[in-house]
């Protein structure tokens, strides 16, 4: 007798679902900050845009609360939701937004302290004033940047990736019309380009409207404080990689503009501006791909469905670099064009030595898009220590002294000290993911980088296709699966209410049903099996017969077969929970 397999239908066209949103939503993200620094260049000069670089560790901060937050809050909120916890889920909504909101109102007061901040930045040398009028704006903003961050996640995560993008193109749309137009005719200079961000965020919280009505919504608001807490705690915990890539962010471009402006000078700043917004081109493409593991991701773990993990993983992986492959050759073969957009091409001194810098700093890439995915991956599957290892190497514990060794080395030997610092760059990047393959092979032998168990015991794990005669085998793997481990009545029960279920998927489903996930877990006596299909929406449990047409028979049935019947609309798939106590008599 085959015994049936689980298919990777429902993942991968889920994942194809949400990746159009969500790299909508990155291009949209990056475009904004693209074209931001290309019109600051070319409309203030290199000068400004280097401001905008330097004070830009200050708009990394403000970003902490809302970023944080969002990422670790959605990811447990998708957890939540995973483990039909809609209540838990409500709870991290309600406190992460509370927090947020609270927390930008406090750092608002200190645009006071602006300029000894500045001074800071710059080591008192040049651009201070400038740095210090971009600064005081992007304090003033926080309260909405740190919200419009938050809901861009929740939104996603909560059956509305649509609605998430919608709020970045909106948002950047009136951030780039706002910035053309500070730039070029009011006195405010970089600042404007500040003053743009934050006019563009707010007037994008008009989509959070359309959210609320959504009838798709998962999330709501509770104002019940009582049992909060350990559910905000661990939406901290999950977030705690997001917070760490921000500092550590914020310490390497402070020590990074402060390197170079002293072995390089300002026009190294310049070049190191230009190569980071490569990076933000590279995360154009690639970075919505990466976030789907965020948003799919967390909600497929909290049902511990590591197949399906596996699956998310492979994909991910393999649209990245067959992207990334691409972008690395046209960005070898047209560097100095690349280059010459952010306002340096009347510099004949300057331009070749971007697009020498530029072409070695791709080296860098294919790392970079790895340890990018082992963040999000171990975030998304409660590895958090790992994201932070890999965090803290990437930015400052790898990177730093790789590319103060790489300076000083190219400055004993006469060679250029700037193509020295895009080689320490480069050596960054794979020197975190050795260090992070030699930690957990020295603390996981025999386990990859993934530290996902093969097959969980008492589990059984398999998919059917939208047939009846398909639906009819489910009862036979069930009886067999179970033969042994509980009592037959129990069994036979659920063997029952499963196929029942089944059938009226795929009689009612429509025509997008094309398959059916099926996944039994036995654990403390309990038999919990888990249906997951992409037809229409229908809640079984919400349902009555009314003698119409559309009569869904068997659910009756199955309430009486079971002990608790739960349904969920997540990830826009019916999920439907069976469980029975086995000890029962």
């Amino acid at each position: 007798m085959q015994q049936l397999k689980r298919n990777e239908k429902l993942i991968k066209s889920k994942l194809l679902q949400y990746l159009l949103p969500a790299i909508m939503t990155n291009m949209a993200l990056q475009v904004g900050n693209i074209v931001d620094t290309i019109l600051v260049g070319n409309i203030l000069g290199p000068l400004s845009m280097s401001a905008v670089q330097i004070g830009g560790t200050v708009l990394l901060f403000i970003q902490i609360p809302g970023w944080m937050l969002g990422i670790g809050g959605s990811i447990v909120a998708g957890n939540c939701l995973g483990k039909r916890d809609t209540e838990g889920a409500a709870r991290v909504f309600s406190t992460c937004l509370g927090a947020t909101l609270s927390s930008g109102l406090l750092l608002m007061l200190c645009a006071a302290f602006s300029d000894p901040i500045a001074a800071l930045l710059t080591g008192g040398e040049a651009l201070t004033e400038e740095v210090a009028a971009v600064t005081r704006m992007t304090f003033l903003g926080t309260p909405v940047i740190g919200v419009a961050l938050l809901m861009i996640n929740f939104m996603s995560v909560d059956n509305n990736p649509a609605l998430s993008t919608a709020y970045v193109v909106i948002s950047n749309v009136v951030n780039l019309v706002a910035d053309y137009l500070l730039l070029s005719y009011t006195p405010i200079g970089a600042a404007g380009s500040t003053v743009s961000t934050v006019l563009g965020y707010g007037i994008g919280l008009v989509v959070v409207l359309w959210y609320i009505r959504s009838p798709k919504r998962m999330l709501r608001l509770t104002l019940s404080m009582r049992g909060s807490m350990p559910y905000f705690l661990m939406a901290l915990t999950t977030g705690v990689p997001a917070l760490l890539s921000i500092i550590c962010e914020m310490i390497r471009n402070s020590a990074m503009n402060r390197m170079v402006i002293s072995t390089v000078g300002v026009n190294g700043v310049t070049i190191y501006t230009i190569c980071l917004n490569v990076v933000m081109i590279v995360e154009l493409f690639l970075g919505g791909i990466v976030e789907a593991m965020d948003k799919i991701g967390g909600v497929v773990f909290g049902e511990r469905d590591y197949y399906g993990i596996r699956v998310l993983t492979r994909y991910i992986l393999r649209y990245c670099y067959g992207l990334l492959a691409v972008l690395m050759v046209i960005l070898f073969l047209f560097a100095r064009q690349a280059a010459s957009m952010f306002g340096i091409s009347a510099d004949p001194t300057l331009l070749p030595m971007a697009q020498t810098a530029l072409r070695i700093f791709l080296l860098a890439l294919p790392g970079y898009v790895i340890n990018r995915f082992l963040i999000s991956f171990y975030q998304t599957t409660e590895h958090s220590g790992y994201a932070n290892l890999v965090t803290i190497l990437e930015y400052c514990i790898a990177l730093l002294p790789s590319v103060f060794v790489c300076i000083r080395i190219a400055s004993m030997a006469g060679l250029d000290t700037l193509n020295g610092m895009m080689f320490g760059l480069v050596i960054g990047e794979y020197l975190t993911v050795c260090i992070t393959g030699l930690v957990i092979r020295l603390k996981h032998r025999g386990e990859g980088f993934l530290l996902l168990p093969e097959k969980e015991e008492d589990v059984l794990d398999f998919s059917v296709g939208a047939e009846i005669s398909q639906a009819s085998m489910i009862p036979r793997e069930i009886l067999s699966f179970l033969e042994n481990r509980v009592e037959k009545t129990r069994a036979n029960q659920l063997a029952v209410a499963a196929e029942e279920m089944a059938v009226n998927a795929i009689r009612y489903g429509g025509k997008s049903l094309d398959s059916i996930d099926v996944m039994l877990s036995v654990s403390e006596g309990n038999l919990i099996l888990r249906l997951r299909d992409d037809g229409i929406p229908f809640d079984p449990t919400d349902y009555t017969y009314d003698g119409d047409a559309y009569d869904y028979s068997g659910i009756d049935a199955v309430r009486a077969l079971t002990d608790r019947v739960t349904y969920l609309r997540i990830l826009d798939f019916n999920n439907t929970t069976l469980e029975i106590n086995a000890n029962r008599t």
